[in-house]
């Protein structure tokens, strides 16, 4: 009876919570919260009509609520070790704000039809690969008075790693797996939908070579899902895409900046202009939104006599909530300001019963001096990391650090100069770069796959 995939889900509930479990294998059992959310957090909020979890079974768990789970999201997947290629089989059932958000924009599609933009701002934790993977899956079936609604479903990555991690989830959850393409050259979006390939992936930087090749779509409708829609996408890029996708293409330079300003920037200019796309539906997922990204979404609602912007209710899964739910860690929980670490650090080095560790030396070096040297600042940091990450063997010795900067330029140079410093001090640890695209140092345009030496999905 409780053996892998005989029951589709376990649940827990009191009168104040819900929790489910797809596998049940004794004290490694996780229950997962399936929790409405209560203030922004965790919980579930007062019921004037009785008990809070009531939710469950006359909300969730009716005929036609169940099915619709076991038709369109329940199911087992199939992992395989990037490194072993054993195959591990997974069970997946949706979280309740998975659920709500792809049930409330199908219901909103059924509605309005093609031409509307919704914000969908799901924090980290939210699992927002299954939620984009079940929605583009379900946006191709919607129709409305007998017919569909979308030709296609257009999927927007910006990092390829998310890419691969998005394509291999919605091929895992369509029944159908040549409904799914990836237009990686130019050509292939074109092709594709001719094809009538129904969910294309699609990452932005690969746009502007797709984009000669688009002709007029102006019959056919799509349904564009931009993911992570915060992060740094070339603005040119973004623009072009949208260009293209209204029937005609006007280059125009963005500053590096954004998707979100590159997008609010293209459509702030076709509303001006009356020419925004009429054709397809914008699904912007995001974590943090910026203000000009709630306008341009998000719902207006007044409070007291001030407009205010936001993200539906039923699309908002918080970061608030994502903590407190376990799901992420709060970085600024053990946050340290560097005069505190110093503090602390003189206080050890000036009592005798403590060792006087390197890194204790240069943090008074570095506060005194005051000379922001980002070689000094990766020093301090990464004899933190040997001393009291690694060197207490954190999360069973794999414990890594994350030093995160305001810009590509900044990022390299600190790899650089920790890198170096790891060489100098005979580490065996390594450090790699992260960023989007290509940057350019010393007159050469270099990815982040070529600074480290290995591919981006590795």
């Amino acid at each position: 009876m409780f053996e892998f995939g005989r029951c589709v889900v376990h649940f827990a509930v009191d009168d104040a919570e819900v929790r489910m479990c797809t596998e049940l294998k004794g004290k490694a059992s996780w229950f997962l919260p399936f929790n409405k959310g209560h203030n922004d957090g965790a919980g579930n909020p007062p019921n004037p009509d009785g008990l809070k979890t009531d939710y469950l079974w006359k909300e969730t768990l009716t005929p036609a609520g169940l099915t619709d789970i076991l038709e369109n999201y329940a199911q087992i997947v199939e992992v395989k070790h990037p490194k072993t290629g054993k195959k591990k089989r997974t069970q997946v059932f949706p979280r309740y704000h998975q659920l709500g958000v792809v049930r409330q924009a199908l219901a909103n599609v059924r509605v309005h039809g093609v031409g509307r933009r919704y914000l969908i701002q799901h924090s980290a934790g939210s699992g927002k690969s299954n939620s984009i993977a079940w929605l583009s899956h379900q946006l191709i079936g919607v129709k409305v008075a007998g017919r569909e609604v979308f030709d296609s479903v257009i999927v927007i990555t910006d990092r390829r790693i998310l890419d691969d991690q998005i394509q291999k989830t919605i091929k895992q959850f369509m029944q159908v797996g040549a409904t799914v393409a990836h237009a990686e050259h130019s050509g292939d979006l074109r092709r594709f939908i001719e094809q009538g390939k129904k969910i294309i992936v699609t990452t932005v930087q690969k746009f502007p070579f797709i984009l000669d090749e688009l002709g007029d779509l102006s019959g056919k409708s799509f349904a564009l899902l931009i993911d992570e829609a915060h992060s740094s996408q070339g603005g040119k890029t973004t623009t072009r895409m949208h260009e293209a996708l209204g029937g005609q293409l006007v280059e125009e330079e963005f500053e590096e900046d954004s998707t979100q300003d590159a997008v609010n920037a293209e459509i702030e200019k076709r509303i001006a202009a009356r020419k925004l796309l009429a054709n397809a539906s914008y699904f912007a997922f995001t974590a943090t939104p910026k203000g000009k990204t709630l306008e341009l979404f998000g719902e207006m609602t007044l409070v007291g006599d001030q407009v205010q912007f936001r993200s539906p209710e039923e699309l908002t899964y918080t970061t608030k909530q994502a903590i407190q739910e376990k799901f992420i860690l709060d970085v600024v929980e053990n946050y340290t300001t560097y005069d505190s670490f110093y503090q602390v650090a003189k206080t050890v080095a000036d009592d005798p019963e403590f060792d006087k560790v390197k890194a204790l030396k240069k943090i008074r070096h570095y506060v005194e001096s005051h000379d922001k040297a980002i070689r000094r600042k990766a020093e301090i940091m990464v004899d933190h990391f040997i001393a009291q990450v690694a060197g207490k063997q954190k999360i069973g010795g794999k414990a890594r650090a994350m030093i995160v900067c305001n810009g590509i330029a900044r990022a390299i140079d600190y790899w650089r100069e920790v890198s170096d410093y790891l060489t100098q001090i005979k580490s065996p640890y390594k450090a790699i770069v992260a960023y989007s695209g290509d940057f350019e140092i010393g007159g050469q345009k270099k990815t982040e796959a070529d600074l480290n030496g290995f591919p981006s999905k590795d």
